[in-house]
C-alpha cells in the first residue's frame, strides 16, 4: 500500500500516509469537530496490526512537524498518550544539533504548552548527525527545508521566521508526486528554489500533481515562482486545508486566493474534475499505487479508515 490522507480539520493541517510497512503522520493539527488520534489512529489500530514500544505504545515510523505553530501540532497531546514515533523531525532547538539548525524561540510567536512539549520531546532525541539531523527515513519522501539561522539573519525572510522555517516535503511515488510546503511563504519558497538545487530539479523535472497549499490558501503564500518553477506549470490538484479568517484578523486576504481555482495552475485533470478541493468539504484519499487520477473525499471517516485496512 502507498497512500496518504489529507484530513479535515478545518483551518489546522493533518495528513496519514502509509508506504508499505512504513507509516508516517505529517502535521498532527485538529480542529473542534475532528481528531486525527482520536477519530483515525485509534480506531485504525483496532483494525489493524501496529507494533508497539516497551511502554505499549503504539509506534508510527516517522511523525513530521512542518513547524510549531498551534493548528499543526495540537494533537499533539493525545498522541503522546497512546503513540509514539520511531523518528519525530521537526524544526527544534537540540543542543545536539549545530548551531545552525536551531530555532529562535523568541520568534516563534506566542507560548504554548504544546508547543514546549513537542520542543523538549525533540530535547530528548538524539539526531544521527550533528550536521544533518532532519532527515527522512522513508525512500518516497524528500525533506528539504531553508535553516533557522538563515531565516533569522535574513530581513526578508526573519519576518516570517515561524513560517518560512516549515519543512518542505516533496513526495514522489510512481508515477505520482505531491508537495507539502506546510506554512511557508511566498518569500521563503522563492529563497528555498533559488538555493537548493535538488528541490528545484525535482520541481523542474517531476513537476507537482497534487499541490497541498502552502499556508492554507492564505495570499501571502501564493507563489508564482513555485509554478513557474515546476514542469508544466501546472498541478493537477490543488488541495487546500481550509482557514477560516477570524474576524479581527489583518492577514492580507478575505479567502483561500483564487488562483488555486483557475486553469492557469491546475489542469484539473482528476476525477474530482476540479481545479482545487477544500478539506472542508471531506477528507482527501489518494492512491500512490494506481496509474489513475482518481481522487476520493470522504465525509464519513469510516470510510478513510477502510482505505488503510
Amino acid at each position: 500500500m502507498k497512500k496518504i490522507v489529507i484530513f479535515n480539520v478545518g483551518g489546522a493541517l493533518s495528513a496519514y500516509a502509509e508506504f508499505d510497512d512504513k507509516k508516517v503522520i505529517i502535521d498532527i493539527g485538529s480542529s473542534s469537530t475532528f481528531s486525527p488520534v482520536e477519530d483515525f489512529l485509534v480506531p485504525l489500530t483496532e483494525k489493524k496490526i501496529f507494533e508497539k514500544d516497551n511502554q505499549g505504545k503504539f509506534l508510527v515510523n516517522q511523525l513530521f512537524f512542518s513547524h510549531l505553530d498551534r493548528d499543526h501540532i495540537s494533537d499533539y497531546p493525545k498522541f503522546k498518550e497512546k503513540f509514539n514515533a520511531h523518528y519525530m523531525t521537526c524544526p527544534n532547538d537540540n543542543e545536539k544539533q549545530n548551531d545552525e539548525f536551531k530555532v529562535n524561540r523568541e520568534l516563534l510567536g506566542e507560548e504554548n504548552d504544546t508547543r514546549n512539549a513537542v520542543l523538549e520531546e525533540m530535547k530528548n532525541r538524539n539526531p544521527d548527525s550533528v550536521d544533518n539531523p532532519l532527515i527522512s527515513i522513508t525512500d518516497e519522501i524528500s525533506l528539504f527545508y531553508i535553516l533557522p539561522q538563515t531565516c533569522e539573519n535574513d530581513e526578508d525572510l526573519k519576518s516570517g521566521y515561524a513560517n518560512n522555517i516549515s519543512l518542505v516535503l516533496f513526495l514522489h511515488v510512481g508515477n505520482k508526486t505531491l508537495l507539502l510546503p506546510g506554512d511557508m511563504l511566498k518569500e521563503g519558497m522563492q529563497y528555498l528554489i533559488d538555493n537548493n538545487m535538488n528541490f528545484k530539479n525535482y520541481l523542474s523535472n517531476d513537476g507537482v500533481d497534487y499541490l497541498i497549499a502552502p499556508h492554507h490558501g492564505l495570499q501571502t503564500s501564493f507563489s508564482e515562482y513555485l509554478f513557474q518553477t515546476m514542469s508544466g506549470n501546472k498541478t493537477r490538484l490543488n488541495i487546500i486545508s481550509e482557514k477560516v479568517r477570524e474576524a479581527d484578523s489583518d492577514e492580507n486576504r478575505s479567502d483561500v486566493d483564487s488562483r488555486y481555482y483557475s486553469s492557469d495552475y491546475s489542469t484539473g485533470k482528476n476525477s474530482l474534475n476540479q481545479n482545487a478541493v477544500k478539506t472542508s468539504l471531506g477528507h482527501i484519499v489518494i492512491d500512490f499505487d494506481t496509474d489513475e487520477t482518481e481522487i476520493k473525499q470522504y465525509s464519513d471517516i469510516q470510510d478513510v479508515i477502510k482505505e488503510f485496512i
